[in-house]
């Protein structure tokens, strides 16, 4: 398989080639539609690919140009090939490989997981002809050419990937031969842990001093309050006791 030859500056920032259904190997006849995405970019992108048989056409030759996206309404073996984005001044995005095949394919994700993600694989068989496709059989999964698992229907999952599960997969339908084998990309995870800062300022306990002060002080008005109102209580019952012995005087 051709790579893009011509490109001055391969940058998934600039642009970024995705895929509808998402997956890389198909059957005869399938729609398929290749979008660019190009977040602030100024240039003018367009799908690309290599085949068996021409390298960097343009999505004019091929396809249906709709903006940024080629749309293949019937795909063929001839549309097996190597797809990117280029723009005008001569960037490129991702590469996606396409595979168009009859009987037993392999569906699988056409770009890199992550590490965490989760997929199913997704074996299915259709006759070049049939209008319908089907993975209601009893299926055999291989990775890098070793039996892996067995299942009652062609759908394998995997669930949180990690680096161990990339590699080479093909699956195998019990009377209808083996599938084309697709690779399984899984990048590392990058993305840094964030952790909780420590408390910067804690407040500084109470000093000693200043807490007994503030007792003491308390204590004080305390007392004075309890004294002032005694005072008053004694001095409006002498009163009282002066004015029911001597009402005329006062």
């Amino acid at each position: 398989m051709k790579i893009p030859p011509v490109c001055l500056m391969i940058t998934a920032a600039a642009a970024t080639l995705s895929i509808h259904p998402s997956r890389s190997v198909f059957f005869y006849y399938e729609t398929v539609t290749l979008s660019c995405a190009v977040p602030g970019s100024f240039s003018t992108w367009t799908v690309k690919r290599n085949t068996s048989t021409k390298s960097s056409v343009s999505c004019e030759t091929w396809g249906q140009l709709n903006g940024s996206s080629c749309t293949i309404k019937g795909v063929y073996p001839s549309d097996s090939g190597v797809y990117w984005c280029e723009s005008d001044s001569g960037e490129c995005s991702n590469t996606i490989n396409i595979r168009v095949a009859t009987g037993v394919i392999l569906q699988g994700p056409a770009v890199p997981l992550t590490e965490g993600d989760s997929v199913t694989l997704n074996c299915s068989y259709k006759e070049k002809y049939a209008k319908e496709s089907t993975s209601n059989f009893s299926t055999a999964f291989y990775r890098n050419g070793t039996f892996f698992e067995k299942m009652p229907e062609g759908r394998l999952s995997l669930i949180h990937v990690s680096k161990e599960n990339e590699g080479i997969y093909k699956c195998v339908h019990p009377t209808k031969g083996q599938s084309p084998e697709i690779w399984l990309e899984v990048r590392e995870n990058n993305i840094p842990v964030a952790t909780p800062d420590p408390d910067p300022d804690p407040t500084p306990p109470i000093a000693l001093p200043k807490l007994l002060s503030t007792i003491l002080l308390f204590i004080l008005y305390t007392c004075i309050f309890i004294l002032a109102v005694y005072t008053y209580r004694k001095w409006a019952q002498a009163r009282a006791e002066a004015k029911r012995k001597w009402p005329d005087h006062l």
